[in-house]
């Protein structure tokens, strides 16, 4: 089986070191220092034991000459799907199956302007991770890796699943992927603003009395707007997981604190953003996420 990562990232990178171990894997991204950086080096995989592990994972630019892929990973940013996605439109063939386990909402839509619905498969992972330089990552928590099965995509399903576990991951199928993609976004909500904002590591929700009660602002919120939609989640619950993700992965610094310190464009769209639209949608303000979403889009403003 031949599987492409598209993202050299923390968790392009991290999920290539796992399924390196058994299939032919390969990573795509778009910077040459960082694609010259991990031909050179490998992958530097550091567990939050202290354990190191190297791992020899070929990477690529977009513009190279690419093998054709049986499985294709998404790990870029989510916003920036569309684009990564026609670079490598070429390498997309009917039967090419598209992953993405990425942060936000709304990611399958993206994947399907370029595949059928059987071959894409959406899920979640609560595995955290940290760049510390390009090829070098932080492990700082494992978890759980959930797909996501329905009327259409079994088959991919099935495929996908064989070759995580076969990598040593954990992972359950889900029947109602949909809930647990907002389950994940709701932890993102309550972590990643926060830390970009404040410029600490994840630990700081649970430590700190003031962001742990902004984080509960924001995700109670989130709670409400959705469940205007049909949904019934509780919000305690949600909270609870907010602040066991955030003593589990301590010491990582979340991917849009990293994004701002890099100068990057942050998923902020992807995540508060997204209450912010709903609620508009039904004629509900969402002042919390509103705020927090304005507040990154000035700081990336600054950068």
């Amino acid at each position: 089986m031949k599987i492409a990562l598209l993202g050299a990232g923390a968790m392009g990178s991290l999920f290539a070191s796992f399924l390196s171990a058994c299939d032919d894997v390969f990573l795509i991204d778009h910077r040459k220092d960082k694609v010259d950086k991990i031909n050179k080096c490998g992958i530097e995989l550091i567990e939050n034991t202290g354990k190191i592990h190297t791992y020899k994972v070929p990477c690529y630019l977009y513009s190279e000459k690419l093998p054709k892929p049986d499985i294709i990973f998404v790990f870029v940013k989510s916003i920036k799907n569309l684009e990564a996605l026609e670079n490598i439109s070429n390498l997309i063939a009917d039967e090419t199956i598209l992953v993405s386990l990425q942060n936000g909402y709304g990611n399958d839509k993206d994947l399907e302007k370029f595949q059928d619905k059987s071959k894409i498969v959406i899920g979640s992972t609560t595995h955290g991770a940290t760049q510390k330089s390009y090829g070098k990552i932080f492990h700082a928590g494992s978890g759980m890796t959930y797909l996501g099965q329905n009327d259409f995509n079994k088959e991919s399903v099935d495929v996908v699943k064989d070759i995580l576990i076969k990598s040593g991951l954990q992972l359950e199928v889900s029947y109602d992927i949909n809930k647990l993609v907002i389950e994940k976004l709701f932890i993102n909500i309550g972590i990643n603003a926060i830390t970009a904002l404040l410029d600490k590591e994840n630990s700081c929700i649970y430590k700190n009395k003031y962001a742990k009660e902004m984080a509960k602002n924001l995700v109670y919120e989130a709670c409400d707007i959705f469940n205007l939609y049909g949904f019934d989640f509780d919000k305690e619950k949600i909270f609870e997981k907010v602040i066991l993700t955030s003593e589990k992965t301590g010491k990582n610094t979340s991917s849009m604190r990293a994004d701002l310190l890099k100068g990057n464009e942050s998923e902020i769209d992807k995540i508060n953003k997204i209450i912010v639209e709903k609620a508009k949608a039904k004629g509900k303000k969402s002042p919390y996420n509103e705020a927090v979403s304005l507040l990154i889009k000035a700081k990336e403003g600054e950068i």
